[in-house]
């Protein structure tokens, strides 16, 4: 099937000696943004400048993110806590109540298989897409946690506060979610990370997974859940992570939320027979039907093979309400290309039929929930 893409200079095919070794992979190079302008070496150390590391590409593929990997966005220093004095304070609800570790731990678990991405993963700025991972969160859901309280009482919105302050200049990291919102999240407290005690990068002792929604809500370092009658509206919630969206004739300020209907190549490795195009589709709350590859800027499209979240890890099997905003692992077979320069990309589609932005709405400003088709210039030797 033709699209529409960005198909200009898409093939320029090269020689190359007989004597050039094939390398095993090879390096997807974005169009735009840092990672482009900068490089493969000033690239991340400009993230990291800006508390940004991106995951790894040894990482990107299948359906779990490691923990060694796993990408970290912070705002604040990692605190240390200490386990045996943390409490978990619940305020403004029906009781207010603080939970010990020991008693967090002791609540019924669930577990939660989804995406954690920033909000601003791949945004025109950025040009790359690292800062996305998935992994088996378990904890307590949220509504557990508030009935140890004795329920919601009069709170409809939640302010979620971390432990991560800096001394004399600012408290620790805060975000709101209204309650309805959490709830069709299916929001859990985590306590493990891939069955692991959560690491100290990860949010040490607790933090909160909202999955479906970006992780500037996945408050690390948890330590207050403040029941609120009306929405929060920190820093973070009213002008950090918010777009303005034309509304009529005005531009209006919107707050990021839902994650988008989205989809990357992650990595290109040498088969028997050509290259191996990998990658992941997630977003829109509706489990991915299709994704079509692209390896000559959009001119054509080929459907590639998917690997639905339900299907993995036979051994351990997740639960039917566990993976819905998890990622669907593709692959697709690219035969024996000329040698060249390749403009690539993927294309997702929900089984709503809604196919994945070749372009950005242009009713939306702004750095966040950007979900148009990222295109990566690949070489083939």
């Amino acid at each position: 099937m033709a699209e529409t893409g960005v198909n200009e200079g898409a093939l320029v095919p090269t020689t190359t000696s007989a004597a050039t070794a094939v390398p095993d992979e090879l390096h997807l190079r974005p169009m735009e943004g840092m990672a482009r302008w900068l490089g493969r070496v000033f690239g991340p150390l400009a993230f990291r400048t800006l508390s940004m590391v991106e995951q790894p590409t040894r990482t990107m593929s299948g359906p779990l993110t490691p923990i060694d990997g796993y990408f970290r966005r912070d705002r604040h220093r990692h605190p240390d806590v200490d386990a045996q004095t943390w409490r978990l304070r619940i305020t403004g609800t029906a009781s207010d109540a603080a939970l010990t570790l020991e008693q967090l731990r002791a609540l019924p678990r669930v577990e939660r298989l989804c995406v954690m991405e920033c909000a601003g993963n791949g945004n025109h700025l950025m040009g790359s897409a690292g800062l996305v991972g998935q992994a088996r969160w378990a904890g307590p859901t949220l509504r557990s946690v508030l009935d140890h309280g004795g329920g919601c009482g009069p709170a409809t919105h939640f302010a979620f506060r971390g432990l991560d302050p800096i001394p004399l200049v600012r408290s620790g990291y805060h975000y709101g979610l209204s309650l309805e919102e959490l709830d069709q999240a299916g929001a859990i407290v985590a306590v493990t990370m891939n069955g692991e005690p959560l690491p100290r990068a990860r949010g040490f002792p607790a933090r909160l997974v909202v999955p479906g929604i970006y992780s500037m809500s996945h408050v690390k370092w948890l330590g207050h859940i403040e029941g609120r009658t009306s929405p929060h509206m920190g820093i973070h919630n009213r002008w950090v992570f918010t777009n303005k969206q034309r509304q009529g004739d005005a531009w209006v300020r919107v707050q990021a939320r839902w994650i988008g209907l989205k989809s990357m190549v992650t990595r290109c490795q040498r088969s028997p027979t050509g290259w191996t195009l990998t990658g992941w589709a997630w977003g829109g709350g509706t489990p991915i039907a299709a994704i079509d590859v692209s390896v000559d800027g959009g001119q054509t499209w080929t459907r590639a093979e998917l690997t639905q979240p339900k299907d993995y890890f036979p051994e351990a099997p997740l639960g039917s309400d566990a993976h819905q905003h998890a990622w669907t692992v593709w692959s697709w077979q690219w035969a024996a290309p000329a040698p060249g320069d390749y403009v690539i990309a993927c294309r997702a589609r929900d089984e709503h039929g809604r196919a994945q932005d070749l372009e950005q709405d242009p009713n939306v400003r702004g750095h966040f929930n950007q979900t148009r088709v990222k295109w990566r210039r690949v070489r083939v030797p």
